[in-house]
């Protein structure tokens, strides 16, 4: 499993709920997508039923939930490979939805 503190990212939103996450990420990406829970982004596993992702240029933002904590949005910085990761994926995947 990896840890987040292995990529360079940035806490956007913290402390918060899941609709004002899937607010967030919506209103702050270029493209976002509805993920089934379990999808990994760099090997870090989204928890929950779904999952928004989106993208602003080559950062990915995304939800994440540390136990104790709640709800973050997290930007990990210069990720093209995961942006052409999950475009190809939507493609192929009818579990991923377009949301924006």
């Amino acid at each position: 499993m990896a840890c987040l503190r292995e990529y360079r990212y940035e806490i956007l939103l913290k402390n918060t709920t899941l609709k004002e996450c899937e607010n967030y990420i919506k209103g702050h990406s270029e493209e976002a997508y509805l993920v089934p829970g379990g999808y990994k982004v760099k090997g870090i596993t989204l928890l929950g039923m779904a999952s928004p992702v989106g993208f602003s240029g080559n950062n990915i933002i995304f939800q994440f939930i540390k136990p104790c904590f709640g709800f973050f949005v997290i930007k990990l910085e210069n990720e093209t490979e995961e942006v052409k990761k999950l475009r190809d994926q939507y493609k192929k995947d009818k579990n991923i939805k377009k949301i924006k």
